[in-house]
């Protein structure tokens, strides 16, 4: 396998070394989403429980509890539960934005690595047939056919092994792309929940204290 390798030139190497990049992108990216992976309809069933019955200290202590990015767009929330509704919500998209960042990192490279592998094989093979053909006496017919045949071999064989390892990483591309979008989602999702959830709960305590008011004024 070594031999055949360094038979096919520098453009195998580069090949491999995209390929030892794709590997350690997909390693990387595979475990940051199991780190971060967090139920959110559990997580947003805890946090309504907390903040329909006014529990924001302890709501913000779970939630700081917790690693990923849905738990700090919600923490970014919960730190100031006083503003307007639509305040509110403009900082669970700000907060959410600065997310997407940390879950779309490195992804693009994995894309440029798959890019990279099939482009570079059709560059090794043009260039094995180029040295092949540059040889003194090759176009007045005085290679072999074994050793044409040689020649093709090898230089088909450098497209092929671009292919051949673009495939798998594309798999993962397409793969690690939904997964951030799912996450990204959910991230939006749980930052506007909670503000919903905080405002309704407010508006409601308002309207309860305005009916009692307004009980205790009529009884006088």
């Amino acid at each position: 396998m070594f031999d055949m390798i360094a038979s096919m030139g520098p453009i195998a190497w580069l090949m491999i070394i995209c390929a030892v990049i794709a590997m350690a992108v997909v390693g990387e990216r595979l475990f940051y989403f199991h780190r971060v992976n967090i139920n959110s309809e559990d997580f947003l069933r805890g946090m309504s429980a907390l903040l329909r019955s006014g529990q924001y200290n302890e709501a913000l202590h779970e939630v700081r509890l917790l690693p990923g990015p849905m738990a700090r767009v919600v923490e970014a929330v919960l730190s100031r539960p006083e503003l307007m509704r639509n305040e509110l919500r403009d900082i669970a998209l700000e907060a959410a934005e600065l997310e997407v960042f940390r879950v779309e990192r490195y992804i693009r490279s994995l894309l440029a690595c798959t890019t990279l592998q099939p482009l570079l094989g059709i560059l090794g093979t043009v260039l094995a047939l180029v040295e092949f053909y540059e040889q003194p006496g090759i176009t007045d017919g005085a290679a072999s056919a074994p050793e044409v045949a040689e020649t093709l071999s090898r230089a088909l064989l450098i497209s092929a092994m671009g292919i051949a390892l673009s495939i798998p990483s594309y798999l993962f591309y397409t793969y690690l792309v939904a997964r951030a979008r799912k996450t990204v989602n959910n991230i939006e999702r749980a930052g506007l929940e909670c503000v919903h959830i905080i405002c309704d709960a407010r508006e409601r305590d308002a309207r309860t204290a305005a009916r009692s008011a307004e009980k205790s004024t009529g009884t006088c």
